[in-house]
């Protein structure tokens, strides 16, 4: 490859500093950092209270573990939260909370906590942290009711159930995806399908959603009254399953949203200590003119396991980088087909080694980098 100069790259560097504004990601989940409460007055102990908690609230959101809560750096920050604030204002309405075995007026205290406070808690503790670029879940859930046979559960009305559903996926900052149960829908996949777990009929009938995960439902109330639950996630050619057993129907799906954040951060998430960071080297092809260069840089920066990238050497309309992360291969590569930003390209082998094949060197190495193109 064609080395630059040393000038050249500083140039290049300064030029794309100073151009080029921060490049969204293609999946951001919005307000992360932001919690409403109820309060029942606007004295200082209560809004302390409150900001305690959605502290916590924020800390499992962002970190994506609720394991997180039994820090010993986290139960500190909870008992001082003002720290980690920004802002907070108070909303009025006619909701009422329980106090003292009496319902009583509540007020929302809306709380907005500080992205750079948050997350520099959670690096200085050495704990995970997930990123807002987070995967869709298509959630299908299926009732085998007595009377009414098995059907397909709504999650679109305003009923019990989908305010669950909205519910833990606000709080967990999940992106979920609910079926609209039309036309197409029931005629593309029927009950009988979800509950035996059709995986041909559940993959297509789920295509039209275009979501990164699908996670399917089934349950029934046993004699003794409780509701039994069996869910299955669908998640890059793998299935979790895990089972559920509670009194109320709408806590099935709560859990079941709590068991499938916890498995996607553990997938996508940043770990801090350290354990899983390390040196990353890509090329990227068909960079065809400086404007792709610099929109290519800008996006590699702005993902927030790069803590570095270097520009090794540009080849025509090839680029060679190297990237100091808080993660490993396997991270950047879950984020970049998360983002579907850039293109894989299959790697090469033989004449492209210096010694070994492509396929024995280790994945992202200056031997075998990662390899993708701008589309």
């Amino acid at each position: 490859m064609q080395r630059l100069s040393g000038l050249i790259l500083s140039v290049l560097t300064l030029v794309w500093v100073v151009l080029v504004p921060a490049v969204a990601s293609a999946e951001t989940v919005a307000n992360l950092y932001q919690q409403r409460e109820l309060v029942v007055g606007q004295g200082s102990s209560e809004r302390l209270r409150a900001m305690s908690e959605a502290l916590s609230t924020v800390l499992v959101r962002v970190s994506g573990q609720p394991a997180v809560l039994q820090s010993d750096q986290v139960k500190q920050a909870l008992s001082s939260p003002e720290g980690y604030m920004e802002a907070y204002r108070y909303e009025s309405g006619s909701t009422t909370v329980e106090r003292d075995g009496q319902q009583v007026p509540a007020t929302t205290i809306v709380l907005n906590f500080s992205r750079a406070g948050v997350e520099g808690l959670l690096r200085q503790a050495q704990l995970p942290l997930w990123p807002a670029n987070r995967p869709s879940v298509l959630v299908w859930v299926v009732k085998d009711d007595f009377n009414q046979g098995r059907r397909l559960v709504s999650l679109q009305d305003e009923g019990e159930l989908s305010g669950a559903v909205k519910e833990a996926a606000r709080r967990r900052g999940l992106p979920v995806v609910t079926p609209l149960l039309d036309l197409e829908d029931q005629v593309s996949i029927k009950p009988d399908d979800l509950w035996a777990l059709n995986t041909d009929a559940i993959m297509q009938a789920s295509e039209r959603y275009k979501a990164d995960a699908v996670l399917v439902g089934r349950y029934s109330q046993a004699s003794s009254g409780q509701w039994l639950s069996a869910w299955t996630l669908f998640h890059k050619q793998k299935q979790q399953v895990f089972d559920r057993e509670r009194a109320e129907e709408a806590a099935l799906l709560t859990d079941a949203l709590d068991a499938t954040s916890d498995y996607l951060a553990d997938i996508y998430s940043i770990n801090t200590n350290g354990a899983r960071a390390g040196t990353v080297v890509m090329e990227i092809d068909q960079i065809q003119d400086f404007s792709e260069y610099v929109k290519t840089l800008s996006y590699l920066t702005d993902l927030d396991m790069v803590r570095q990238l270097d520009l090794l050497a540009v080849d025509g309309a090839k680029l060679q980088l190297m990237l100091k992360m808080d993660g490993d291969v396997a991270l950047l590569a879950n984020a970049l087909e998360l983002d579907n930003r850039l293109v894989t390209v299959a790697p090469k082998t033989g004449r492209d080694t210096v010694s070994l094949p492509a396929s024995l060197e280790p994945q992202g190495s200056l031997a075998n980098p990662l390899r993708y193109r701008w589309p």
